[in-house]
């Protein structure tokens, strides 16, 4: 049987919880949280050594092209994630650029 999203797409999210200025106008620190996130997904591999624009108009040749069913918020630019099939890790890197089509989503990494 052929399945659609074959790999996973692994990373952490990021929050911070409290923080900011107290009566003094001194910085008081926030918790930090970390949270796994493992969402399933397609990775195609970049053989060709194709380009994408990043929103600063720049070209890179990436990686692999990750497919998504939806976006999550906290997958950004930047954040490092971990592609894997089955328990294998097949790729450790940050994401170029993500994008939302209407259909699917897609990610550069």
């Amino acid at each position: 049987m052929v399945r659609k999203r074959a790999h996973f797409i692994r990373y952490k999210e990021v929050t911070v919880v409290g923080g900011g200025r107290d009566e003094n106008g001194d910085w008081i620190e926030g918790e930090v949280t970390e949270t796994p996130i493992t969402i399933s997904c397609r990775a195609d591999v970049n053989t060709a050594g194709r380009t994408v624009p990043n929103n600063e108009g720049q070209d890179f040749v990436y990686s692999y092209e990750i497919f998504l069913d939806k976006m999550p918020d906290s997958l950004r630019k930047g954040v490092e994630v971990e592609i894997l099939k089955g328990d294998k890790v097949i790729l450790t890197g940050s994401v170029i650029m993500p994008f939302e089509y209407q259909t699917h989503c897609r990610v550069w990494i």
